[in-house]
This record gives C-alpha cells, sequence and structure tokens, in this order.
C-alpha cells in the first residue's frame, strides 16, 4: 500500500503541469464575460481567459502569436473580439480553452479569443 502511494506521487510530480498563456482571471472576469469572437459566442468560461505576459505573447511579420503548452499559435481574425472590451488595454489578454473539450484539442485550436495591448 505504501508503495502504491508512493507511486501515485511520483506520477504528479514527473507528469508536467499544463502551461497556460494567460493569468489573472480574477481581474478581468467582469470584461471576459462578455468576450465573443469569430471563433466562439462565449469566451470566457469561468478560466478560461487572462493578461499575457511578455514571455507568452510576440508580435511577428505575420502578425500576434501566443504560446499554448509551449506551442507558438498565430492569432487568425477569427479570434479578434467582436465583442467586449480590454479590462486593461497596457497587455494583451486572449482566451484559451481549459475543459475538457478544449484539453483534447491541439494547442492553437485551444485559442479562443484575443485582444492586443492598446486593443488590437
Amino acid at each position: 500500500m505504501h508503495l502504491r502511494r508512493t507511486m501515485v506521487a511520483f506520477a504528479f510530480v514527473i507528469v508536467p503541469s499544463v502551461a497556460s498563456a494567460q493569468d489573472n482571471h480574477a481581474r478581468g472576469h467582469a470584461d471576459y464575460m462578455y468576450w465573443s469572437s469569430g471563433k466562439v459566442a462565449y469566451c470566457c468560461n469561468n478560466v478560461d481567459c487572462g493578461s499575457l505576459s511578455d514571455d507568452t505573447h510576440r508580435q511577428t511579420a505575420d502578425g500576434p502569436q501566443v504560446l499554448i503548452d509551449g506551442e507558438w499559435c498565430r492569432v487568425e481574425p477569427q479570434h479578434y473580439l467582436d465583442r467586449g472590451h480590454s479590462p486593461d488595454w497596457a497587455v494583451a489578454h486572449a482566451c484559451v480553452g481549459r475543459t475538457e473539450y478544449w484539453r483534447s484539442r491541439p494547442p492553437c485550436e485551444r485559442l479562443l479569443c484575443y485582444v492586443g495591448k492598446g486593443g488590437f
């Protein structure tokens, strides 16, 4: 029995945690809950949205990208907000699906909504 508990605890240590592109969901939830994009009618599922730090967001010649679980994902036209606004124009924000439905999909398919710095 002790060996089984040790093995279970060890499994939790060696399994990498799921990387989250976004932070501070609670701070912007009042705004996120009204967001929609060309991809989804509602971007926010109470945990999916947040601000992006400089190491999870970058601007390239092809446009902005968001880092999701180790993969740089291009922001497509369908990801931009068609309803709602940024809770903080000083940083970029994104919603990345975290529910079981979205977890089974490749990282870039989970990008739901995006607004860049300054609202672009």
